[in-house]
């Protein structure tokens, strides 16, 4: 897994090519021994937006042990999907990944990170396998898990980065790019006036998710059930995985507002008053975006509880709590952009 600093930064990785195989009812290849060159994309330049003036950019730096997923793909689709991995000294930034490539020659090879093979990478992505003609990529919200406060581990995994890979004779290298951006939110908790109706599982002390969702007021567009409302946040997107229809771009399935919790389970939170008055967290917060936030919108940042249901055992949709719910119009055109940090200071 990659290590994050707190400064966390646009990173690439590697992968391949070469072989070949019959029309129908190929035979098992042998594959082909290669290793990926890696390098790294930094961006040029940070924003902020809100009050936050700090500057950051997202850094990487590599664990003793990280893989990627190299897919090769024909006219038809995916004909190969194979793991690489790159070993040494934990810190570093530059790696090597190696592997035995399965591929057709003519093929188009990309390679995917985290790798299909880890649980952020497997909560991810779907579609990863031969003959299929898309790669789906999902909430990032269920692969980062809970968020940790002011530890950039908690989206570590979910460095979520896509590369097509470039061959110069024997050597194949590959530049990916961040699919993601980073809002850093510095939240400090105040006695907000809310008090839990009778039976509720809501503690008033008690907040444990983050939702952040952006309102066009001009727009006509019905929001069903949160979903497809959102003018600019990206909840799932597709990656054409034929020759013919390849981009290299993801396209955009489903927008609607990005759901986190707060490290503990349940009812629980990094952000819980307890017998403080004032409780001041950062959280590092993975979001995809297609848009940027134009003047007029609001960009919303909201606050409140969400609980186990017993009988479906999972957790119901988060309540935004009265006081808890954080907008900002937006007065000129905000370009948002991959593989930055953008820094909100608020109070609730």
């Amino acid at each position: 897994m990659k290590r994050i600093a707190i400064i966390f930064i646009l990173a690439a990785f590697g992968a391949v090519l070469m072989s070949s195989c019959k029309e129908s009812m190929p035979e098992k290849k042998a594959g082909v021994p290669l290793t990926i060159q890696a390098s790294v994309i930094t961006p040029k330049s940070t924003k902020t937006i809100y009050d936050y003036t700090d500057d950051k950019t997202l850094e990487g730096f590599w664990d003793s042990y990280e893989a990627i997923t190299v897919v090769s793909f024909g006219e038809n689709g995916i004909t190969a999907v194979d793991e690489f991995v790159s070993t040494g000294e934990a810190g570093r930034k530059k790696a090597e990944f190696s592997g035995t490539w399965n591929g057709n020659e003519g093929d188009k090879i990309i390679c995917l990170y985290p790798s299909v093979d880890t649980y952020a990478g497997n909560s991810i992505f779907d579609g990863v396998r031969e003959g299929s003609p898309t790669i789906y990529m999902r909430n990032l919200s269920t692969a980062s898990g809970a968020l940790q406060h002011d530890d950039t581990a908690s989206i570590s995994d979910v460095d979520l980065m896509l590369g097509e890979v470039h061959i110069s004779g024997d050597v194949a290298h590959v530049y990916l790019e961040h699919q993601l951006a980073v809002f850093r939110i510095e939240v400090t908790l105040r006695n907000f006036p809310y008090e839990a109706p009778p039976g509720s599982p809501f503690d008033q002390a008690r907040v444990n998710s983050i939702r952040i969702k952006c309102v066009d007021p001009d727009s006509e567009e019905e929001e069903e059930w949160g979903v497809n409302g959102d003018p600019v946040f990206v909840r799932f997107s597709g990656l054409d995985v034929t020759t013919e229809s390849y981009t290299g771009k993801p396209f955009t399935i489903e927008r609607g507002p990005l759901d986190y919790y707060l490290l503990d389970s349940g009812n629980n939170s990094d952000l819980t008053l307890m017998d403080e008055d004032v409780v001041e967290k950062t959280f590092f917060v993975p979001v995809r975006f297609d848009k940027d936030l134009e003047e007029g919108y609001e960009l919303c940042l909201q606050f409140g509880g969400n609980y186990y249901d017993d009988e479906e055992e999972r957790r119901n949709s988060v309540t935004v709590f009265p006081g808890c719910d954080m907008r900002k119009t937006i007065t000129s055109k905000l370009p948002l952009e991959n593989g930055k940090v953008y820094g909100f200071r608020v109070t609730i």
